[in-house]
């Protein structure tokens, strides 16, 4: 076929456009975990080549074998790679069981004549640079973030072949990302294609890029459409499914495009929960008679018939039954099996997910804690039953003894599991296998199963006792917290020790304490010290909305189902009604301050809740710091609208990028904030990749929403929010972000917030008025600001924070100071009361 090029201008320098391929997954033969800076640089050389193994001109295809080559046992295909805002070529993603990645970007340079130019390469880990079949750069950083080095490139007039091979290890997250820019004026840059049909073929790119998903969940009622903008310049007709991410098909429709158009795709309760995405293609027929195969995917999280409860209902035991038929019908997960189990399903419990479980113990992949958990639990709960199937006592004891607890290394934090709680669940296992096979010799330690429980005995209460008297690094985190009250759930039904079971239950009542406080309507809406993309963009989707959906009926169950599973399994633990009266309970308002973890990461943070809204901060928490994933302050008007803002480090949604474009921050703002009012200030340098802050404003979750100026405003219920930024702001309209982002560019930059109540201002329409009249005067990164309340807020970059005249604490904070407690850091008694309940818990020396 004829050799056709789609020709591009650079972005500020950057080369936007590539035909790519890969990752290349390459298993090195042993885990790689907590690898020392030289074993890693032993990996990267083992596959080091100066040549690149591309001997075919790379191509964007049209037929579908002519995009393909092969290096060695590996067959690559060539595809076409649009880069975002960040100027990436992002193929980064994690390998539970460890791999050396490598991934190919290629593309041609038009140069007007011939010259020398800089090029700038960024990586993470490991790239060599061809031109024109010449290697010019080889460069291994082996960085934690991606860095850059400069080299010089001697260009020919003309077109000119640019090949990139960049590669890194995933232990088991691989930052597997490059860019590379450009200095030289008259360069182009073109991609060479074998689809005949080149108008066709950029309509459909741009247009691609224009449409737009008008949320990132689906709750259970809602109807998926995709839209197009109302400003589109041209109709262009295409295919569209909405399916699965696994490519089930459960809606498929041909569009127009026309402007404004909006395309049903389906309803939320007519499909499975979990996530989805409206893949747009051109007319099926295209794909093969005239061979255009571009094509976007919209990625989109469906819940199914799974409903939010933002009250209690039920008891215990109903809810107890119904989380559990929830999790057993759930597909390629061990605690489903156990659910099945805690239902006496014995005859659908699937012997492969058990195999498979075992599997990734004995590979020792990361996360593979919670599946050892799983099935010792299951052991241990379930061992005794008649109808509890011997092959899994047999398998569960071979892989447990031989392989299942390997020469201890530190827990590695990934995108898999948090490092925090993956140490305690290591220690609850070896108490358990300790317990269930005394005196079998665990290989490869050599120890008996008393030495192992002993050992597991003495991590467990160092640990709890630890996080008992000082709270969480990762504060406030739902994966932590779901991690940790999973290992309790087994430790305080199973432990043979006193000490050990009671003081798990001691904790188990703490991290309820802060879950009820810090929720709002069964939404756990708290600043925390390590989130996820995902559960930021909803309260359907936070690791412990299970957890609290059982314990006391607010909440949704959703696919985190470990800890509702282990929970609902339990018998010798009685939730204190004391936690449910301070979840469900809604006075005028709600003032709490906390100060968590110990030495430098210590945070302090504080939570205002009114009947109708929450707002949660970080305070002054290490301003113009690089960031990772620290979520430092939300508003909260229900579970599918939270509203925070934040500087994205890069424009990836991928977890394993921390900070990316929602998760953390690139530069840590400096926040206060008093009551309902919070004033964030943020302070980027001027060699930052993303020069600008954005608030996630999702704006079809609000009952209603205005725009006016530099301030936005939202509705929900009778709860209000007022979100304003003194350099302005821009909504998206079209793309992946659509009617989700408002942004700000600049690099000095205010953001305030404002909660209101329509028992205290009115109607939505007072609100705003109320906001916009209220005194502001900004200094450069000083801000007065006079809230509707009538109470006057001073903060800077540096200084105190003053609220009429009085200068407020921004550190130094009990561990909890709020209507229901008092409490020092460390913590080492703790007394929680309300008007009809009180508990103590002990976390001192005695209570061992």
């Amino acid at each position: 076929m004829t050799l056709s090029y789609v020709v591009y201008p650079l972005e500020k320098g950057f080369i936007h456009n590539w035909l790519v391929a890969g990752p290349q997954s390459i298993s090195p033969g042993r885990p790689l975990v907590a690898l020392s800076e030289e074993e890693k640089r032993q990996i990267v050389a083992s596959f080091a080549d100066e040549r690149s193994g591309i001997t075919r001109q790379p191509v964007e295809c049209g037929p579908l074998q002519e995009g393909k080559f092969k290096i060695g046992a590996y067959e690559g295909e060539w595809s076409y790679y649009r880069c975002l805002e960040d100027h990436w070529v992002d193929h980064s993603q994690a390998v539970a069981g460890g791999a050396y990645l490598r991934s190919w970007a290629y593309t041609q340079l038009v140069s007007s004549e011939a010259r020398a130019v800089t090029f700038t390469l960024i990586t993470a880990g490991v790239a060599d640079v061809w031109v024109n079949e010449e290697r010019v750069f080889q460069w291994a950083p082996l960085s934690d973030v991606p860095v850059e080095s400069s080299f010089t490139v001697d260009l020919r007039e003309g077109a000119n072949d640019v090949l990139v091979r960049f590669g890194g290890i995933a232990d088991p997250d691989a930052l597997l990302v490059m860019a590379l820019r450009v200095e030289g004026d008259g360069i182009q840059v073109q991609i060479p294609t074998l689809i005949p049909a080149l108008e066709r073929r950029n309509d459909l790119e741009r247009v691609f890029n224009q449409v737009y998903l008008d949320r990132d969940v689906y709750a259970a009622g809602q109807e998926v459409y995709l839209h197009w903008p109302d400003w589109i310049e041209k109709e262009v007709y295409q295919d569209v499914r909405f399916q699965t991410t696994t490519g089930r098909i459960y809606g498929q429709a041909e569009a127009v495009g026309e402007p404004g158009q909006a395309l049903f795709l389906g309803d939320s309760v007519s499909l499975l929960e979990g996530p989805y995405h409206a893949f747009l293609m051109p007319r099926a027929w295209e794909m093969y008679d005239t061979h255009i195969r571009v094509t976007k995917k919209l990625p989109a999280w469906v819940m199914g018939r799974n409903r939010f409860s933002d009250g209690p209902y039920g008891s215990i035991e109903e809810r107890r039954q119904e989380a559990l038929i929830d999790a057993a019908r759930r597909e390629e997960d061990l605690f489903a099996e156990i659910a099945k189990m805690a239902l006496g399903r014995w005859k659908q419990v699937d012997r492969q997910v058990i195999f498979r479980a075992l599997e990734s113990i004995q590979r020792q992949e990361i996360a593979s804690e919670r599946q050892l958990l799983g099935l010792l639990g299951a052991v241990g709960r379930f061992g005794s039953k008649p109808d509890f199937p011997r092959w899994i006592k047999k398998e569960i004891k071979a892989g447990v003894v031989e392989n299942a607890f390997p020469v201890e290394v530190p827990p590695v934090d990934s995108s898999l599991m948090p490092a925090e709680s993956a140490s305690f669940l290591r220690a609850v296992c070896q108490i358990l296998a300790g317990q269930l096979y005394p005196e079998a010799t665990f290989q490869p330690l050599g120890i008996t199963g008393h030495m192992l429980r002993k050992r597991g005995e003495a991590s467990a209460l160092a640990w709890m006792k630890e996080h008992g008297r000082w709270g969480f690094t990762g504060w406030d985190a739902p994966e932590i917290y779901a991690d940790t009250l999973t290992a309790l759930a087994f430790l305080v039904d199973l432990a043979r020790t006193e000490a050990v079971w009671e003081l798990g239950s001691v904790l188990m009542d703490k991290i309820f304490f802060s879950l009820a406080l810090n929720s709002f309507r069964g939404v756990f809406g708290s600043t925390r010290g390590w989130a996820t993309t995902w559960s930021l963009k909803s309260g359907y989707l936070e690791a412990t909305s299970g957890i609290t959906r059982l314990m006391w009926g607010m909440g949704v169950f959703n696919r985190h189902i470990a800890g509702t599973v282990s929970l609902a399994c339990m018998r010798k633990y009685e939730l204190p009604p004391i936690f449910a009266d301070i979840a469900a309970g809604l006075p005028g308002e709600m003032w709490s301050r906390e100060q968590q973890g110990c030495a430098a990461r210590a945070v302090n943070k504080v939570t205002y809740r009114t009947p109708d809204a929450m707002l949660s901060s970080a305070q002054d928490y290490h301003p113009g710091e690089r960031g990772a994933r620290e979520h430092i302050w939300q508003a909260t008007l229900g579970p599918q609208a939270p509203v925070f803002v934040n500087h994205p480090g890069c424009a990836q949604e991928n977890d394993i990028h921390t900070p990316n474009f929602w998760l953390g921050n690139g530069v840590l703002p400096r926040v206060a904030q008093w009551k309902d009012a919070l004033i964030a200030l943020y302070k980027l340098p001027a060699d930052v990749r993303m020069p600008f802050t954005h608030a996630y404003f999702p704006t079809r979750s609000f009952d209603e929403y205005a725009l006016q100026g530099n301030a936005a405003f939202a509705r929900q219920g009778e709860g209000y929010l007022a979100l304003i930024a003194v350099n302005g702001m821009q909504i998206a309209d079209s793309g992946r972000t659509a009617y989700r982002e408002l942004r700000s560019e600049g690099l000095e930059n205010i953001w305030l917030c404002q909660l209101g109540r329509a028992a205290l201002d009115g109607d939505f329409a007072s609100f705003q008025q109320k906001v916009l009249a209220a005194p502001l005067h900004v200094d450069g990164q000083q801000v007065r600001w006079e809230t509707i309340r009538g109470e006057v807020l001073t903060f800077g970059w540096e200084g105190p924070f003053v609220v009429n005249g009085e200068e407020q604490p921004l550190h130094g904070f009990l561990h909890f100071d709020n209507p229901f407690t008092q409490t020092p850091l460390p913590c080492e008694k703790m007394e929680v009361r309300t008007e009809d309940y009180l508990l103590r818990l002990d976390f001192g020396d005695e209570a061992e």
